[in-house]
């Protein structure tokens, strides 16, 4: 061996994490599993993987197996979307579908494992900005939670689940997560600590009817031998042990469904339209200003609240009305 040969010896454990790591992102699921790693919410980590293996499992019906970012072409992009216009989805479900694909090309060209973007080319369907979820009326929302036999476990659970849907406007996944500890004592309020969209938190202040009814559902509860924890979830709904994981939201679902049902009120209901409730309550009945509106429900934009908001619907108060160029009109 020369003096200038290199004469250090090969680490072999070393040498195997590298071998490891060339093995690794070797089919199109561990790009997509590196891309998740971004994201700090669970929940924006699920509902991204969930839309990018629709994709791809739809590519693959098509016989169109892809293992790499850059054999993602435009027209792979144009008929997928194409598809789910034909399978009659909202325009706002397509864009989230759409938008989560985009995402992830857009983080390969930006990792320089694509040269340039080819879904560029291709146009997303226009959102509806028409809010189609469709609330109830207040006496509707009194005999739904007055309707709930509180006797049972069960019972006693949904009548706190819709409670607090309709009185805090909650989105479900909110609901769902909510833990003993997040309510709390701050100052002279009662306070509900929240984790909304993109794990951003937000406090809100109880009012006495809610605060009611948890403790009314903790003694329930305690009668049926379940005493919290901090760490414990609030809604619970199993029939022997606590909950060691958040109720599904689908039961959520059931629930709503179940009361709306109940009260032989036949609409197409949904927690969405409890918390729909809620908001077009305080603008409408309540007047409340609109940016306070946003805040309680947890909206980034008032843009989102004004959706809710029905003043903007009333024929009576139309500005229409005050057009007058003859100047016969006075004051």
């Amino acid at each position: 061996m020369s003096k200038n040969e290199l004469t250090t010896l090969v680490n072999k454990e070393l040498a195997k994490k590298f071998k490891e790591a060339s093995k690794k992102r070797a089919g199109i699921h561990d790009f997509i599993e590196h891309f998740l790693n971004q994201f700090i919410s669970d929940q924006t980590k699920r509902a991204y993987l969930r839309d990018l293996n629709d994709y791809f499992n739809f590519l693959k019906t098509a016989d169109v197996s892809i293992t790499h970012p850059c054999q993602i072409e435009g027209h792979h992009f144009q008929f997928y979307r194409d598809d789910l216009i034909e399978k009659g989805l909202a325009s706002a479900t397509i864009n989230r579908k759409l938008v989560a694909i985009r995402s992830f090309v857009k983080w390969s060209m930006a990792l320089r494992l694509i040269e340039y973007n080819p879904l560029d080319v291709v146009k997303l369907p226009k959102v509806q900005t028409k809010d189609p979820t469709i609330a109830f009326d207040d006496e509707e929302v009194v005999r739904m939670i007055q309707s709930v036999d509180t006797s049972t476990k069960k019972g006693a659970m949904h009548k706190l689940v819709l409670t607090m849907l309709f009185s805090l406007g909650l989105r479900r996944s909110e609901l769902c997560h909510i833990k003993i500890k997040d309510v709390f004592k701050q100052r002279s309020h009662v306070v509900l600590e929240i984790r909304g969209k993109g794990d951003k938190t937000r406090l809100l202040p109880l009012p006495n009817a809610v605060i009611h009814a948890i403790t009314e559902y903790s003694s329930s509860m305690a009668n049926f031998g379940v005493n919290f924890e901090p760490d414990d979830y609030l809604i619970q709904s199993s029939l022997k042990n606590k909950n060691i994981k958040p109720i599904d939201g689908s039961t959520i679902y059931r629930i709503v469904e179940k009361y709306a049902k109940l009260c032989e009120i036949n609409k197409r209901v949904s927690p969405h339209s409890c918390r729909a409730t809620a908001i077009s309550h305080l603008l409408d009945t309540q007047k409340t200003p609109i940016r306070d509106v946003a805040i309680f429900a947890g909206h980034s934009s008032i843009t989102t609240t004004q959706r809710y908001d029905k003043r903007t619907q009333n024929l009576d108060n139309s500005a229409a009305y005050d057009i007058d160029y003859t100047g016969k009109k006075t004051g």
